[in-house]
């Protein structure tokens, strides 16, 4: 498979080798996507008559972009050797994107929060890089030219801003935190890796 074309969206040729050794010899289809609200990528087993298929958005920073096709190829990999045998999340999935993850910290040259940051996530991989908050952040942080701050940055009480409204921060729960909109006062999770803007 021809990879140039996911130059632009990656930070570095030197992935490149990397990425054709572990999909040499995997059968799929890759899209670069519309931006979806929902999802940065997907992998989509094959359907009769059709190959795997695996999907990223076009919108996203180089880092993340990349972070989500390793996470991706990793779901192509466990399928292609277990079938449904693995669950999607399960511990070959786990095992294989550790394993990838680890690879490309040793062979590429990334700036060391980036390597540390997915050096650290490979000894226990999430579902989502924003179940890793620190992995979140890095990632956000690099493909930014802006500080990045992230609601589970702020203290209890303090103010902020999330898609144009002003909130209040409550409690911190296990992955999301309680907040209080200002002005209806409802309440409502957002989750601690959203990005948001400090408020005064």
């Amino acid at each position: 498979m021809n990879l140039a074309p996911l130059l632009p969206y990656l930070p570095s040729a030197e992935v490149l080798p990397l990425l054709d050794k572990w999909l040499k010899d995997e059968a799929f289809d890759l899209a670069v996507h519309k931006p979806r609200a929902t999802k940065l990528g997907d992998f989509r087993p094959p359907r009769k008559g059709a190959r795997a298929k695996i999907t990223l958005n076009s919108n996203l920073g180089k880092y993340q972009f990349l972070t989500t096709l390793v996470h991706e190829i990793a779901h192509l990999k466990v399928w292609n050797a277990y079938g449904r045998k693995a669950a999607p999340h399960g511990v070959e999935w786990k095992t294989m994107f550790g394993q990838m993850l680890l690879e490309m910290a040793d062979q590429c040259d990334f700036p060391k929060e980036y390597r540390s940051a997915i050096l650290n996530h490979a000894a226990r991989p999430k579902s989502a890089v924003g179940g890793d908050p620190q992995l979140q952040k890095v990632v956000l942080q690099l493909d930014s030219d802006e500080h990045i701050l992230l609601l589970g940055d702020l203290k209890p009480g303090a103010l902020f801003t999330f898609k144009g409204r002003r909130f209040k921060k409550l409690e911190k729960r296990r992955t999301r935190a309680l907040v209080e909109e200002v002005g209806s006062k409802k309440q409502y999770t957002i989750p601690l890796v959203a990005q948001v803007d400090a408020a005064e």
